[in-house]
C-alpha cells in the first residue's frame, strides 16, 4: 500500500511539473525580488520629441527633448533641457541672468502646453538596447536632481545638443555612426538660424541683430546639430550597434496649427523703403526725419552697447553692427559738420565690405541690416551736403 501511494505521488508530482507555469512563476528578479523582467526590450521606451517652431524669439527654431516610458510602472515623462521662463523674465534673458537645467514633465502635460500654443509635436522612437535605455534614464534623473546650475547658452547647451550628449553618456564608448554628409559641411550658427527661420523673417532679423560674431564660427560634426529638424535628419541616417538609431516615421502626438507667415512684408522690403525715404530726405530742408533716424540709431546703439559691454547674454561679446550703431553720433551731433563726411565714407566702406563677405564668404550681416546702415548713412551724408562750406563750394 505504501509503495502504491509513493508511486501515485511521484506520478502526480511529475504531472504538475509538466504543466505550463504562469509568467510570474517562471521569473523572479534576483535583485528586486519581484516578477518584473527589467531586461525585456520594452521595459523602457525612449523617443525623441520635436516641437514645431513658435513665434517667440526663444522658440523660433523649435524644441527637442527625450521621452522616457516604462509601461510596467505606468511612467511616461519628457526630459526637457531648457531655460527658466523667458516670457515672464525677458529682461533677465537679455541681461544673461537666466539659467538652464533639465526639467521632467509628464508627457500629457508637455503635449498640452504645445497644443495650447498651436505647435505640433512629433515623436521619433529611438532604437537602443535595454541596458542603454535603463542607463539613460538613470543619467537624466541625475541631471534633473542637479537643478538649474548653468547659464543660458543656446549655442553650447541648446536642447538638441544636450539630447545628443545624454545619448552619448548612456552609450559609453560606443559611438553614433553618422552619414558622411554630416562631416562634409561646416555651417555657422548664423547660417543654421537663417535656414531654420524661412517663414519667420522678422524674427530672424531680430535674432541676427542680437547674435554676435561667436555665431559666425564654422561648426563641425555634431556641433552643428543646433536645430531640432537637423538633429532628426542626422539621426535618421545614423547607426548604433549596426542598427538604425531611428527605426520608423514620426508619430504625430500633437497636430500643429499654421503659424503666422510674415514672408509677404519682409525686413528686406521694409529696409528698402526706408532707404528710399532717406534718399528723398536729402532734398528736404526739414530736420524732423533726421531727428527720427537719429533717435532710432541711438536706441539701437544703446541696446547694442548694453548687450556687448554689460550683458552676460551668450554670443554677444562682439557684433559688427556696433560700428554703425552706437551712441557716439548723438554725443557729437552738434559738431556733425566736421565729421559727417569722414563718417559717411566709413559707413559706405563698412556696407561694401559686409556685402562682399556675404556674397563670397560666411554671412556676417544680413542684407536688411546692410540696407538699414546704408539708410542711416544717407542721414549722415545730408549733414555734410547741408553744411554751408559744402554749399559755397558747389555754387
Amino acid at each position: 500500500m505504501k509503495h502504491l501511494i509513493r508511486i501515485l505521488f511521484v506520478l502526480l508530482t511529475s504531472l504538475v511539473s509538466a504543466l505550463p507555469m504562469s509568467a510570474k512563476e517562471q521569473y523572479v528578479d534576483p535583485v528586486f525580488g519581484d516578477t518584473i523582467n527589467r531586461s525585456a526590450e520594452d521595459f523602457v521606451k525612449v523617443s525623441l520629441l520635436v516641437a514645431d517652431p513658435g513665434t517667440a524669439i526663444y522658440s523660433v527654431m523649435g524644441h527637442a527633448c527625450l521621452r522616457m516610458q516604462c509601461p510596467v510602472f505606468d511612467m511616461d515623462y519628457c526630459f526637457s533641457y531648457e531655460s527658466e521662463d523667458v516670457a515672464s523674465r525677458f529682461w533677465d534673458f537679455i541681461a544673461g541672468n537666466l539659467h538652464m537645467g533639465l526639467f521632467v514633465i509628464p508627457t500629457t502635460k508637455y503635449c498640452q502646453e504645445y497644443r495650447e500654443e498651436g505647435r505640433g509635436v512629433n515623436e521619433y522612437p529611438i532604437n537602443l538596447p535595454i541596458d542603454v535605455k535603463r542607463n539613460l534614464w538613470r543619467i537624466v534623473d541625475t541631471y534633473v536632481a542637479e537643478g538649474k546650475l548653468l547659464k543660458y547658452d543656446y549655442l553650447r547647451r541648446g536642447c538638441t545638443i544636450t539630447c545628443v550628449k545624454f545619448i552619448h553618456e548612456a552609450l559609453g564608448n560606443t559611438p553614433i555612426e553618422y552619414d558622411s554628409s554630416l562631416y562634409n559641411q561646416s555651417p555657422t550658427a548664423r547660417e543654421l538660424v537663417k535656414r531654420a527661420t524661412q517663414d519667420a523673417l522678422w524674427m530672424r532679423f531680430v535674432v541676427c541683430f542680437i547674435a554676435g560674431s561667436e555665431t559666425d564660427v564654422p561648426l563641425h560634426g555634431e556641433n552643428q546639430l543646433l536645430v531640432p529638424d537637423d538633429l532628426v535628419a542626422a539621426w535618421q541616417k545614423a547607426v548604433v550597434y549596426g542598427e538604425p538609431l531611428l527605426l520608423q516615421e514620426p508619430i504625430v502626438l500633437v497636430e500643429g496649427k499654421p503659424q503666422i507667415n510674415d514672408a509677404w512684408f519682409t525686413p528686406l522690403m521694409a529696409m528698402f523703403i526706408l532707404l528710399i525715404l532717406c534718399i528723398a530726405n536729402l532734398f528736404w530742408d526739414k530736420p524732423y526725419f533726421d531727428w527720427f533716424m537719429l533717435a532710432v540709431q541711438t536706441l539701437i546703439g544703446v541696446f547694442m552697447m548694453y548687450v556687448i559691454c554689460i550683458s552676460d547674454l551668450c554670443c554677444t561679446s562682439w557684433n559688427w553692427l556696433i560700428i554703425p550703431f552706437n551712441i557716439l553720433p548723438l554725443l557729437v551731433w552738434r559738431w556733425r559738420k566736421y565729421w559727417a563726411l569722414p563718417y559717411a565714407c566709413a559707413l559706405l566702406i563698412w556696407c561694401i565690405v559686409m556685402a562682399g563677405i556675404g556674397m563670397w564668404g560666411n554671412v556676417l550681416v544680413d542684407w536688411p541690416h546692410i540696407l538699414l546702415v546704408f539708410a542711416w548713412n544717407m542721414i549722415i551724408l545730408k549733414q555734410y551736403i547741408q553744411n554751408p562750406v559744402y554749399k559755397n563750394r558747389t555754387k
